[in-house]
């Protein structure tokens, strides 16, 4: 029992001798750094702080990975913590400048989110084309001393999240009530007789508005009901060719052989069929 307890003595003794010098860290950006202390420090590993020192003109944000007994010439002056809003704001730039360096430019950051008890970076973007980010996001860990993590998202669902006003002047029906955006096509917009450009029929996403969803089913109903524009169509009052179809009225114009000019109701019991 007495010898049990000496040698613990011993140990605690050798423990007291141990004295931390410096402080190692990685550095955001790229790098490894050893700084020596001039007052100790106890902050966490894996704490994200700016220091300054003698050898650089201002603060550098820096990861702690561990306390060394070793010492260094880069002495610590200063530090202060980092505000977790400002890390991922830092980073979020330079995921941006690599994009920019490495000429991927169509590839847009809308939404950064940053965990740094978890040291988890979740990024999400939109693009032209579909991007696969696995090595990228593994590249950047190691630079940025994080899991990067990226999400590509729709140009609908961009949209969604920052909201607007629409063509119509109201709030965008993604932000407002819709839940889940539908998809829409441009065969859909034919089907309701409209032929503008693609453009023209587009929302502030550039994509085609969703709002094209919400009448396609009345105007397949009345479909069989009307002809399609240009087609030849024998009435009650001869051939001629149509001009204009009106689904919502339920109604189309035609221009018969003898240029006089007709509407002709369906709801009014008029019948046609094809010349």
């Amino acid at each position: 029992m007495f010898k049990f307890n000496r040698k613990n003595e011993k140990k605690d003794n050798t423990n007291k001798r141990k004295k931390i010098r410096s402080l190692e860290a990685s550095i955001v950006g790229g790098g490894f750094e050893r700084y020596s202390l001039i007052y100790p420090i106890d902050l966490p590993l894996g704490s994200f702080i700016y220091v300054k020192t003698r050898a650089y003109d201002k603060e550098i944000l820096v990861k702690i990975r561990g306390y060394s007994e070793k010492t260094s010439n880069n002495i610590l002056e200063g530090y202060r913590i980092a505000p977790s809003d400002k890390v991922r704001t830092i980073m979020t730039n330079m995921v941006k400048r690599y994009f920019y360096n490495n000429r991927m430019l169509d590839i847009r950051i809308v939404k950064s989110e940053i965990n740094l008890n978890e040291g988890h970076l979740k990024l999400e973007f939109i693009a032209d084309k579909k991007y696969s980010l696995a090595k990228t996001g593994s590249h950047l860990a190691s630079i940025l001393h994080v899991r990067v993590d990226f999400k590509q998202i729709g140009a609908r669902d961009y949209a969604k999240m920052i909201g607007g006003i629409g063509p119509c002047g109201r709030e965008l029906c993604c932000t407002s009530f819709l839940k889940k955006i539908p998809s829409v096509t441009l065969d859909m917009a034919r089907e309701q007789y409209l032929y503008s450009a693609p453009e023209r029929l587009s929302g502030i996403c550039g994509r085609l508005r969703c709002c094209l969803r919400y009448e396609l089913d009345f105007y397949r109903e009345v479909k069989d009901k009307l002809p399609e524009p240009g087609q030849m169509v024998k009435t009650d009052k001869g051939i001629g060719r149509v001009l204009e179809v009106n689904a919502l009225l339920e109604r189309f114009t035609v221009v018969y052989e003898d240029g006089i000019q007709d509407v002709v109701y369906i709801g009014e019991g008029r019948t046609w069929q094809p010349a």
